[in-house]
């Protein structure tokens, strides 16, 4: 597949750590401000009855690992999803798309993501 072996040559995602100087210890936590704006209100009132989902995709001992999860506020559910997945298909939008399915499988209508591509597919298929 042409391009591959160019994104193969890049180098891995690692985790960064900056080291900033009068930074709190890490056993400390640092006050949180209050808000900068007292009018600023939730855009969604009902935020705690919408499921809440996620995917993941990492590199686990040299192999892609892909993950999602369901988590509803109001009732404290949180679910696994197994998107499954082998080669290239193990990606986070593989990751992202179950985990709105099974939010769907149970009813629900309105549902949080940060996928603006499963968004996109999503309506692309309506």
């Amino acid at each position: 597949m042409p391009g591959i072996s160019e994104c193969k040559k890049l180098p891995l995602d690692k985790k960064q750590i900056a080291k900033v100087p009068n930074r709190p210890a890490v056993d400390i936590t640092a006050p949180a401000p209050f808000q900068s704006n007292p009018n600023l209100q939730s855009k969604a009132v009902d935020w705690k009855s919408w499921p809440y989902t996620d995917g993941s995709c990492q590199v686990q001992d040299g192999k892609t690992v892909i993950g999602a999860g369901v988590y509803h506020p109001m009732s404290d559910s949180k679910n696994l999803v197994e998107p499954n997945g082998t080669g290239i298909t193990k990606t986070i939008g593989r990751a992202e798309l179950p985990a709105i399915a099974a939010a769907l499988t149970h009813k629900h209508t309105h549902i949080a993501t940060d996928s603006l591509s499963s968004l996109h597919q999503l309506r692309k298929q309506i």
